[in-house]
């Protein structure tokens, strides 16, 4: 049986993981950093594990239906980077179980093993990157061990397919085979391990003739212990540090090829995972918690994304599915970290960073302009994270305009330079907080490098002069760079690091340490950005309004010039004025929210995040197909790009391209 869902998974997943990568402490340890857990496959149920994994960059999930015994499925969840696909979940028509499926990749081929019925091990093999062949279902013969239990796991070590599983009492088993050459697995002997265990164990090869196994013992302790496939011997068993658990403790190799993860859930009535991670030769270490958010009764499953960011999948304690994106770098220091080192002679030309738009508005503290009344969070919040959030998230170039609210400065957005002049408006944090929040940051990550462009001015709401002011009392002349008579293209990465770029369009208050800015084709200040803005809800119209500026701009910019990618949709002016009148926020009624969402399906309109959602899912693969076919090149590429809902999702994107060759 087939099922369809409606919408893409994936990419969406990773994107609203990687935007969930916030400054949390608690959602950090040992340098990794963990996103919310966010549920995926609505609907699903299961009462055991579940398995995900990395196939030619499409991602599968394999799992049991509730119930002593239920059926086996296996969905498709598309590539990363995917933009219009569809999800599809596949029953195996002839599979059922009372344990938790697995899949594994051998080479060009993906296998998912379960065990059946009758206690043996069958499988099937995909027939395509995106799907399996369900019509042909093989067993997996053990000659020796005709029954197994428990669940099963398995990993690739040199040219053999290894499986771990359990046998009969408390009897661990292993099985070794090969597969033909068209893939189906020959009979083969179970080889009992000489320790005993309760549960399934976990198998990850530590090179092309060695694995190690993961157990709980029969009380609650958790175990490793290697085997040498040549020599057909076993190492004593190690404990793992403090560890203990009611189900087996999961093992894979994760971040290099000598760097093992170990994850299990807690002891008797403790369903919070812990982790911890070393070298192969190393002991692991004891234990870290994360958060409470991160609860299962079942062991859970990691697979890679690429080699910085790795996908942790788990069934919640309401047998729903949930997937974390973890990386092995801190977005907050991630400049200092992983791009100054080797790059420090680079200059903000040579390099890109991620930008927020409007960047205060992730909340509305209140509104104004002529129809007033007619604001709402629908209309005029643009990002989902407050500024001392996104700075943790990796942000690193903000968009502020300022204006005068409640005797106070808050940054606002609006459709005029002053509140009064606009149709509407709304107000967002607090200037002050907003400063305090990059004063607080840059204390403490002081090899990171912070822009703040300020524009929109209104001069009968607040002096231009005495902002600059205020700016430079709150942030501090230690923090703020002055450029004196350097030029852009001579300033260093090495000479910004640790300090804050403050530029005024149209402006210049060399006493406050703040720089001009302006938006034009050539213009004289200290930065000019060079943009296109395609004003429009359409992907299409945005897509058609960015190529034909990068087309243009091919033959490269001024010393002064870098390259803005303003990759937002807008709302029309009936969206905003008209639908956005008639929204509700998350703490009303579902009902009434429920007919808003019915309201804009039908006319098709959306708030600002909504078309950010919809806008932002494209930018990777499209500005990764210009670089491919030469439209951006080394002459035009962006040195910022520029989003609503900025988090470490474009972080993490902004990373990936400052390693290409483009930007070396």
């Amino acid at each position: 049986m087939l099922m369809k869902r409606k919408r893409p998974v994936l990419l969406q997943l990773l994107y609203a993981m990687a935007m969930l990568l916030t400054a949390c402490n608690g959602l950090y340890a040992q340098n990794l950093g963990f996103s919310e857990p966010i549920h995926y496959l609505p609907g699903v149920r299961t009462d055991k594990a579940l398995d995900i994994t990395n196939f030619k960059k499409g991602f599968f999930v394999t799992w049991k239906g509730t119930g002593a015994t239920a059926p086996v499925y296996v969905a498709y969840l598309g590539k990363q980077y995917d933009t219009s696909f569809k999800q599809q979940a596949v029953t195996i028509a002839e599979g059922k179980s009372a344990y938790a499926p697995v899949l594994r990749v051998f080479g060009n081929r993906m296998y998912l093993f379960w065990i059946d019925m009758d206690g043996t091990v069958k499988y099937i093999i995909n027939n395509t990157d995106t799907s399996f062949n369900t019509g042909n279902v093989y067993s997996f013969t053990l000659n020796n061990a005709p029954v197994v239990s428990a669940g099963i796991t398995a990993a690739k070590v040199g040219g053999k397919l290894v499986i771990a599983t359990h046998g009969s009492g408390d009897q661990l088993l292993l099985a070794i085979t090969e597969p033909g050459a068209d893939g189906v697995l020959p009979a083969t002997q179970a080889v009992p391990l000489p320790q005993q265990g309760t549960e399934y164990p976990f198998v990850v090869a530590l090179g092309d003739t060695a694995l190690r196994l993961t157990y709980k013992g029969k009380k609650q302790d958790l175990f490793y212990a290697d085997y040498n496939l040549q020599h057909n011997s076993f190492s004593p068993q190690q404990s793992l540090a403090g560890a203990a658990s009611e189900v087996a403790p999961a093992v894979y190799r994760v971040f290099t090829a000598n760097r093992l993860f170990y994850i299990w859930r807690g002891a008797k009535k403790d369903d919070r995972l812990y982790y911890s991670t070393d070298t192969i030769q190393m002991q692991p270490r004891a234990g870290v918690a994360l958060p409470p958010l991160f609860t299962t009764q079942n062991p859970v499953s990691i697979c890679t994304v690429d080699d910085k960011k790795f996908i942790l999948s788990f069934v919640g304690n309401d047998g729903s599915l949930y997937l974390s994106y973890f990386t092995n770098y801190q977005t907050a220091s991630w400049m200092g970290d992983l791009l100054l080192p080797r790059n420090e002679h680079l200059t903000l030309k040579d390099v890109v960073l991620p930008g927020s738009h409007d960047a205060g508005m992730s909340v509305l503290s209140g509104t104004g302009g002529m129809q007033a009344s007619s604001v709402n969070e629908c209309n005029t919040l643009t990002q989902s994270q407050n500024i001392a959030r996104q700075l943790e998230a990796g942000i690193r170039m903000f968009d502020l305009r300022v204006g005068s609210f409640k005797n106070d400065l808050y940054v606002k957005h609006c459709s005029a330079d002053c509140m009064a002049d606009a149709m509407g408006g709304g107000y967002g944090e607090k200037l002050g907080t907003v400063l305090d929040a990059v004063h607080n940051f840059m204390q403490q990550h002081n090899r990171e490098i912070v822009l703040l462009t300020f524009s929109h001015f209104c001069e009968r709401e607040t002096s231009a002069q005495q902002l600059a002011a205020y700016i430079a009392g709150k942030l501090g002349s230690s923090l703020l760079y002055k450029s004196g008579s350097k030029k852009l293209d001579a300033l260093t990465l090495q000479e910004l690091a640790g300090k804050v770029l403050v530029s005024f369009e149209g402006k210049y208050y060399p006493a406050q340490g703040i720089d001009s800015c302006a938006i034009q084709t050539a213009s004289g200040a200290f930065i000019n950005f060079r943009r296109a803005y395609a004003a429009t809800n359409d992907i299409k119209k945005l897509l058609q309004c960015e190529e034909q500026f990068f087309t243009e701009l091919k033959d490269g910019t001024a010393a002064n010039d870098l390259v803005r990618l303003d990759w937002q949709l807008t709302q029309s002016s009936e969206e905003a004025a008209m639908v956005c009148n008639d929204f509700q926020n998350e703490k009303t009624s579902p009902l009434v929210n429920g007919a808003m969402l019915l309201t804009n399906i039908l006319k098709k309109n959306q708030s600002i995040t909504d078309l950010s959602l919809k806008g932002n899912k494209y930018l990777p693969s499209q500005l990764n197909q210009w670089i491919s076919s030469g439209i951006v090149n080394r002459r035009n590429k962006p040195n910022i790009i520029y989003v609503d809902v900025a988090g470490a999702w474009i972080t993490d994107y902004c990373i990936q391209l400052n390693q290409l060759e483009l930007y070396r």
